[in-house]
């Protein structure tokens, strides 16, 4: 679900200092269950969680005239981090949703003559290899699943938009294989590059 600038920072001023509910785990990648709406899953009021951590980010991935590159240096630190706590599992969440949100707005795109498609594309792909290098990066098992997580999520074909990309996507899912030495991870990122061959449409 798209929302505008205006939206996301009355969002973010209304919230300012809120923590997602009690009820909510944090540490894990949260929107499997968001189907078209990356902007919660349920009663888990993602970005609205989110928005107070990383509102610069945000303002950025939401405001649909700015043509410049995302800064992500922080938020693959963050990702990057150790001993993992819930920063990792946020930097994580918060990518996805900016991948989600700017992946959807490029496809719109697609096809229209507008310069804007490519420049879209370029930073979608940018923001999917933010979580490929921390996989390869970190070795905690449990944020090696979230990675895994978010990839799976884009291979369901509820996000609009990533149909057209998963092909793309595969490819990148399918290179993390040689870093895994687990046998059940190994299994599934073949089990997700499969589904994001059969999901993908041109």
């Amino acid at each position: 679900m798209r929302i505008s600038l205006a939206s996301a920072c009355a969002v973010l001023l209304a919230c300012a200092g809120a923590q997602g509910p009690d009820s909510v785990r944090a540490e894990r990648y949260r929107l499997t269950q968001s189907g078209a709406d990356w902007t919660r899953a349920g009663d888990d009021r993602v970005l609205d969680d989110l928005l107070p951590r990383h509102p610069d980010f945000f303002a950025r991935v939401f405001d649909e005239k700015a043509s410049d590159d995302i800064d992500l240096r922080a938020l693959r630190d963050d990702l990057e981090r150790a001993p993992v706590d819930r920063l990792n599992y946020d930097a994580l969440n918060a990518l996805a949703i900016a991948y989600f949100e700017l992946n959807a707005r490029a496809e719109a795109l697609r096809g229209s003559g507008n310069t804007a498609y490519l420049g879209g594309s370029m930073q979608v792909a940018k923001l999917a290899g933010v979580p490929w290098r921390a996989y390869r990066e970190i070795q905690e098992p449990a944020l090696r699943g979230a990675i895994l997580d978010f990839f799976a999520d884009a291979a369901g074909g509820e996000k609009p938009g990533t149909a057209r990309t998963n092909a793309r996507l595969a490819s990148i899912v399918d290179s993390l294989a040689k870093h895994e030495q687990d046998p059940a991870r190994q299994t599934r990122i073949r089990e997700i590059v499969q589904r994001l061959a059969a999901s993908s449409v041109r």
